[in-house]
């Protein structure tokens, strides 16, 4: 285990050493894969498009010596989907409709708006470019094109590619088993009517918002109360149904809090506390086959660890690369100072009055049980270790909340 706090770097090139053995994969319906990862790269089997098409609607010509006074015959007619194949004689065009199949011999495209009609006749306002409004055959995707990699997510922006080279199943990895605590004699379900020093049980509703992702499986598991031997009973009886095992609070350094002296006695620690405010308390560790992920029980220091760490580790688990989440760089409107050695996200808002470039506010509330922190703010900025001294106007990685954890 660590002497001493981990660097976010560190913890990340960490989590690339554990893995889950079988997990294993299964193939399912396309309709069905959104958000999967994939076991295999994907290649295409046909060209994209499968043939020449219009790209417009217009008239289908030979481009051959074209000029402004020529009067052009229109002697067929081609709509999307026909399959009889056609070809032109010199001097004739055929009416065509978008994505329909360019006749055998043509090679461009008028479009209506450069045609004048006269009769059977069509006359151009405007001669066309050799080749435009045509689009050619595998001059998007050709065949045995890589579309995807293995360990790919297969999201809205690539799942119409995978239908359009005809595939209707995809090899994807199986689904992560997830199970989740949170803990503390102190926590109730929620309730408007809190007594003595009881608090209602919010990080149990922010892990099941955080773990809704279609290559996960998730169930919450209850609370873990304050008490060692309560601890190993509940972790003991759930480590040979889940792959991962996810807590919130009881691992810091409070006399009540046991739970990484259990995971020492009945398994190993990777590592415990990191150089990241909020979040210090982060630890993962490893019992039998299950991994184990204790996060602290300040809900802003869940939210923030499960973006930024845990949900790529998560997906790593299952496969896919460790992507870091997406960043923009932002000015920031404020100055503070910080210590060094450990790295901050500070909670920040988007300066609505400067929309061309992105500048930030910092929330006012920074504490680490902030919750309304989290819901008010748009984001977070990211201090590196080496900086000592923010000051008004300087640029850091801006990660915004709605990418963040959706």
């Amino acid at each position: 285990m660590n002497k001493h706090p981990l660097t976010k770097n560190e913890v990340i090139n960490l989590l690339k050493t554990i893995f889950i053995e079988n997990l294993g994969s299964e193939k399912i319906e396309l309709l069905l894969a959104e958000g999967r990862i994939l076991t295999s790269d994907i290649i295409s089997s046909i060209n994209l498009p499968p043939f020449n098409n219009s790209a417009v609607d217009g008239y289908a010509i030979h481009n051959d010596n074209l000029h402004d006074s020529m009067k052009l015959k229109c002697t067929q007619r081609v709509a999307a989907g026909d399959q009889t194949e056609i070809f032109l004689k010199t001097n004739e065009v055929a009416r065509i409709f978008t994505g329909a199949r360019m006749p055998n011999n043509s090679n461009t495209v008028i479009m209506q708006e450069n045609a004048i009609i006269d009769g059977d006749y069509i006359i151009m306002s405007k001669i066309p470019q050799l080749g435009e409004n045509c689009r050619l055959i595998g001059e998007d995707v050709s065949k045995g094109d890589k579309i995807l990699q293995c360990g790919e997510k297969i999201n809205s922006t690539n799942i119409n590619l995978i239908a359009a080279m005809g595939k209707k199943y995809v090899e994807v990895k199986k689904k992560l088993k997830v199970g989740y605590f949170t803990s503390g004699n102190e926590l109730i379900e929620p309730s408007e009517r809190l007594e003595g020093s009881k608090i209602n049980n919010s990080n149990r509703f922010s892990l099941q918002s955080l773990l809704n992702d279609s290559y996960i499986v998730s169930n919450y598991l209850g609370i873990l109360a304050d008490s060692k031997d309560k601890i190993i009973e509940s972790l003991t009886e759930n480590l040979n149904d889940y792959g991962v095992l996810i807590t919130t609070g009881g691992a810091s350094v409070g006399e009540e809090d046991h739970l990484i002296d259990v995971i020492k006695e009945k398994g190993r620690i990777y590592f415990w506390k990191t150089a990241i405010k909020p979040g210090r308390p982060l630890a993962i560790g490893q019992i039998n086959e299950t991994i184990i992920v204790c996060l602290p029980g300040n809900p802003v220091s869940v939210h923030l660890l499960y973006g930024m760490i845990i949900k790529p580790f998560l997906e790593f688990l299952c496969g896919s690369k460790m992507n870091k989440p997406q960043s923009f760089k932002a000015i920031v409107n404020f100055s503070m100072k910080k210590k060094t050695k450990r790295l901050e996200w500070i909670r920040v808002t988007l300066d609505q009055n400067n929309l061309e470039t992105i500048y930030v506010n910092k929330y006012q509330k920074q504490g680490s049980g902030m919750i309304s922190s989290i819901a008010f703010s748009d984001g977070i900025i990211e201090i590196p270790e080496s900086v000592s001294k923010i000051n008004r106007g300087d640029k850091f990685d801006f990660y915004l909340f709605d990418q963040l954890f959706n």
